[in-house]
């Protein structure tokens, strides 16, 4: 890939060797570093741009920005020099292979190289916006998988500080990115934040996983439509992995996992064995399903639980309006249970299910105030709290003091 006729050294120490990737704005080169005797990569500018301040200025962000950033998954910078005749950035060697130099080789990757992959990614995105650091171009092109089979987060050149301070060298309003992987914030010039970079991890993944990007789009217009109609299926990939794939391409970027953190933790769970599933009240934050063992039986009691005996003394101090009342729904509900379905009316839960304690105890005090029974079809669909109530004034509509019992009671669990 070469294409000097003589060796050059740059900044004095460095070496070009051979050049390994031509960017849009720089070309990375193979050197070594004369003064430390090693290897390392070196991003130059191209010709054309070494008179563009906004290039070199770029650069040095660049540099500062990635030099700020220790992790094993983040290519490691070591020297950047934006003034000069070359500005030439210096950063950790990766022998190995783009992702997209794979997927090109390959197509579609393995399910578990894919999450693979992308978990390592997440972690390393984690890193940075916990250093307040938006990557803003995650692609395949910037996932450098090493000769160990690790993956790392290269080319921080667009990067944004999310610092109120931070200096800024994108217009507000600018598009920018790469169309593919761009989220709907990039491409309506809107306020961006972690959650930009896990748009553009799961367009990654999706990549990864089908060989095809989520939209196809080729316009700007025709993009915001196809995002705006939400995530494409994916037949024929594992339910719970294109779950967690399609939650980072949530339109809305409240939409999506809470933070990098989160979708590392499903595919690395996703990769043990275990399902990962959305939490019900967030329904793009990927998150394991624990299954609570059954409560286990509760004891009867002589006595009411604390809230039923609060609510019957306060219901005794109620204005004989509201025994008649009282009366009225009671006769109500008999009738309804009675003709509702032109049928007798269940006399509680299927046979052979026992009745909660809490309601068991409540038919105690209505047989033991009023001397009869009390259908069970009475408290059908109420709460506890609803069944409370509802027997303290039926105990009351019978004319009855309430029966005196001892002050032991539950213990609260398996009530609900």
């Amino acid at each position: 890939m070469t294409d000097l006729t003589e060796p050059m050294r740059i900044l004095g120490r460095y070496l070009l060797v051979e050049r390994l990737a031509r960017g849009g704005s720089a070309d990375v080169w193979r050197a070594r570093d004369e003064r430390l005797d090693r290897e390392v990569a070196v991003k130059l500018l191209h010709p054309h741009l070494l008179s563009d301040d906004t290039s070199r200025l770029r650069l040095g962000t660049e540099g500062r920005v990635a030099a700020s950033l220790s992790h094993p998954g983040i290519v490691a910078v070591y020297d950047v020099e934006p003034e000069g005749e070359t500005p030439a950035l210096v950063m950790e060697l990766i022998n190995g292979e783009s992702l997209n130099v794979r997927l090109a080789r390959e197509g579609a990757l393995p399910a578990r190289d894919a999450a693979k992959v992308a978990a390592e990614v997440a972690e390393a995105l984690e890193h940075a916006h916990g250093q307040g650091i938006v990557h803003r171009d995650v692609k395949p092109s910037n996932i450098l998988i090493g000769a160990d089979g690790h993956a790392r987060l290269a080319d921080f050149g667009i990067a944004h500080s999310l610092a109120p301070a931070a200096e800024r060298l994108t217009a507000t309003g600018t598009v920018i990115g790469t169309m593919r992987y761009i989220s709907p914030e990039q491409l309506h010039g809107g306020a961006l934040g972690p959650r930009t970079d896990l748009y553009a991890l799961g367009a990654v993944l999706f990549e990864m996983l089908t060989r095809q990007p989520p939209f196809g789009a080729t316009s700007p217009l025709a993009l915001a439509e196809a995002q705006a109609a939400g995530p494409p299926k994916m037949p024929g990939v594992d339910p719970a992995l294109a779950q967690v794939t399609r939650s980072c391409l949530a339109a809305d970027a409240e939409n999506r996992p809470s933070d990098a953190g989160a979708v590392a933790q499903a595919l690395r769970g996703w990769l043990a064995g275990r399902t990962f599933l959305p939490a019900p009240e967030a329904v793009t934050q990927p998150m394991a399903v624990v299954v609570p063992p059954p409560a286990p039986p509760q004891p009867l009691t002589a006595a009411p639980p604390w809230g039923a005996r609060r609510s019957l003394a306060r219901l005794r101090r109620m204005r004989p309006l509201a025994v008649a009342v009282a009366a009225v729904l009671l006769a109500a509900l008999l009738i309804i249970a009675v003709t509702g379905s032109g049928a007798p009316a269940s006399a509680g839960p299927p046979s052979g299910t026992p009745l909660p304690g809490w309601m068991s105890q409540l038919q105690a005090d209505y047989a033991a105030a009023c001397g009869e029974s009390l259908d069970p079809a009475a408290l059908e669909g109420l709460s506890q709290q609803e069944a409370q109530d509802q027997v303290a004034s039926l105990i009351d509509a019978c004319g009855n003091p309430a029966p005196t019992k001892s002050k032991g009671h539950g213990n609260g669990r398996g009530n609900h």
